[in-house]
């Protein structure tokens, strides 16, 4: 019977070492992806959420209890004062619909002089942090047209709003407290935008709450 030899005996010493350097390099390599998956979250802010309420009156919010009625009465303010500044503008009422639904828009001049010749949507709601301490602003928030439901229909596909930033707010109704992407709930907008025929939530990440879709944009 002939001996058994080990593994690798007569092998040229060269070749081994350069087997044995691959089999480290692919080590290292698979190790490097895992931990580059693991620190997704870590590295990519939008990849973190926050703990959200979304309200459509100031009322809901006082009624509700989860804030005091002084911090509800505040960022209701916020919120007004940031719609009137930054509310998204249309150059005419047929595009504006498109994006916010046949009743969700108002002449421009109805809600800041500078805004006159323009059309903006409604302000539909508002969303705050769960918490004071979060430091999330009060952003005011704007249907968007494919979540409000046709004449005779029977409730919307969950609540959809939008942010003057483009984000995407899905929220049920008597439900306030959601989960909102943190890239989308601390980004507001800075300056009104007009907006193009189809350019408002064409692009960028949408918001998700807990139980709901996590989407890409749709353009109304």
């Amino acid at each position: 019977m002939a001996e058994a030899r080990p593994v690798g005996a007569g092998e040229d010493p060269a070749e081994r070492s350069r087997r044995k350097r691959s089999a480290a390099i692919s080590l290292v390599l698979v190790t490097g992806a895992g931990a580059a998956a693991l620190g997704l979250g870590w590295l990519d802010p939008s990849q973190k959420e926050e703990d959200a309420l979304v309200y459509d009156s100031l009322a809901a919010c006082i009624g509700q209890g989860l804030r005091t009625e002084d911090a509800c009465t505040t960022d209701y303010a916020a919120a007004q004062s940031a719609y009137a500044a930054t509310a998204p503008r249309y150059a005419t009422a047929e595009a504006c619909r498109a994006h916010h639904g046949a009743a969700g828009c108002v002449a421009g001049e109805t809600i800041a002089p500078d805004a006159a010749g323009s059309f903006v949507p409604l302000m539909a709601g508002y969303m705050i942090g769960r918490t004071l301490e979060q430091g999330l602003p009060a952003q005011p928030l704007y249907r968007h047209a494919e979540e409000i439901p046709a004449a005779g229909g029977s409730g919307g596909g969950g609540g959809g709003y939008c942010t003057g930033s483009g984000g995407r707010v899905y929220a049920s109704a008597g439900r306030p407290a959601t989960r909102v992407a943190s890239s989308v709930a601390r980004t507001t907008a800075s300056a009104p935008r007009m907006v193009s025929q189809g350019g408002f939530g064409a692009t960028g990440r949408a918001i998700a709450s807990a139980g709901s879709r996590s989407d890409g944009f749709g353009g109304g």
